[in-house]
């Protein structure tokens, strides 16, 4: 079973120590076994509008995922968008994510595609920003859009803002970027949401 993992650099692994081992898609793909195989498409600093500095639908790993013939695919984008000139509101974001997941989701392989709503943003020490000008209230915005999207598409949701809202310190190098411990919490929640809901024969003994 092939699973894509699609996002930035986040899902790539950028600043997690040994990410070829440490990454999500790595640590997914040591919970899952080897009767999958888990596909690392995650690209730094990109987003899911196509008006991005950087969009995803332009990347190599955007084609290489497309080539892939994924059963599963999981997407995690929205970080990116919120940065700067990047938003330019909440109907641009959810008009391209909406078209993204409809892409994966028209394969060949007919994929089962979940949407994974992005990790939380962290303020460090006394600053009164988040890092490299994310916008806090844009990801609150998309995540919400991100759920309506799930439920308009019968795609699965998968809630990874919530569940890293509580660990801070999983994202202690930027407050942006989760370290190896975060990488694991994430790939916990999308194992756990593979195992209860897909048909799907996900191991759940690891």
């Amino acid at each position: 079973m092939k699973v894509a993992c699609v996002g930035d650099s986040i899902t790539r692994g950028t600043f997690v120590l040994h990410r070829r081992r440490n990454a999500y898609p790595a640590q997914l793909q040591a919970m899952l076994g080897d009767g999958f195989s888990v596909g690392d498409f995650g690209v730094n600093g990109h987003a899911a509008q196509r008006t991005a500095d950087r969009p995803y639908w332009t990347s190599e790993a955007f084609a290489e995922s497309t080539a892939f013939e994924p059963d599963i695919v999981l997407i995690m984008l929205g970080t990116n968008d919120s940065r700067g000139d990047n938003w330019k509101g909440l109907s641009a974001f959810a008009d391209d994510y909406r078209d993204l997941a409809l892409h994966y989701r028209s394969l060949a392989s007919r994929p089962a595609v979940w949407l994974l709503t992005p990790p939380a943003l962290f303020r460090l020490g006394q600053s009164a920003k988040v890092r490299y000008g994310m916008d806090e209230q844009a990801l609150a915005e998309m995540c919400g859009a991100i759920a309506d999207i799930a439920r308009d598409l019968g795609c699965g949701l998968i809630d990874i803002n919530t569940v890293t809202a509580q660990h801070p310190e999983a994202f202690r190098f930027d407050g942006v970027h989760p370290g190896a411990s975060g990488a694991l919490l994430i790939a916990r929640t999308v194992y756990h949401a593979l195992s209860v809901g897909t048909d799907i024969a996900v191991p759940r003994t690891r």
